[in-house]
């Protein structure tokens, strides 16, 4: 056998085996400060604005700029920790007519893909499950990392009747108004 053959051969083993050990890049794991992030949303009632936040969440964040295709997101609000600073409309949102906590105590928010926009500015293409119905909803977000800190901030308008919140005379939406603004503020530390 050829040196030639020889060294072509040892090359051909080594080459996979060093394209199984080289780690691939990817999208960091971040953790949640859930005291100093928030979901809040804003609506209407009999013609005046209301606001309100959820107190309790949970997330699963992997998402690095540079590795969008591998970044993933999955948020659970806790619908019963919800706080409108009335306490008659919480316990209304709560109810059957409403969230019906009983059967569907939380809401799912999970990302499909991410898209950059501009710089530090993305769009988050996500399922979002409210009782037993999901939509895709999209995101736009503002991203400021620094160090191993990041913040994160959107909005996006939903229907509420599209998830069957409101049943009943609630459907209608004269004196609850159909469109529900949701805010988020995320602070988060690289795992």
């Amino acid at each position: 056998m050829t040196s030639l053959f020889k060294n072509i051969l040892r090359a051909s083993a080594i080459v996979p085996v060093m394209a199984i050990c080289t780690p691939a890049f990817a999208a960091d794991q971040w953790q949640v400060k859930t005291d100093d992030s928030d979901i809040e949303f804003a609506g209407t009632q009999l013609g005046a604005d209301f606001e309100g936040e959820f107190n309790k969440f949970t997330a699963d964040i992997v998402f690095s700029p540079d590795d969008l295709a591998g970044s993933k997101v999955s948020v659970l609000i806790d619908i019963a920790s919800v706080n409108t600073e009335n306490a008659d409309r919480d316990s209304q949102i709560i109810s059957a007519d409403w969230f019906d906590v009983a059967q569907w105590p939380t809401a799912k928010f999970e990302t499909k893909s991410f898209r950059e926009i501009a710089p530090g500015q993305y769009e988050a293409t996500a399922d979002l499950t409210i009782r037993d119905v999901t939509k895709e909803v999209v995101l736009p977000f503002t991203l400021e990392i620094e160090g191993n800190e990041a913040e994160a901030e959107g909005t996006v308008t939903i229907k509420r009747t599209d998830f069957g919140v409101g049943q009943g005379q609630w459907s209608d939406t004269s004196q609850v108004g159909d469109d529900v603004t949701i805010r988020i503020d995320i602070d988060a530390t690289r795992s």
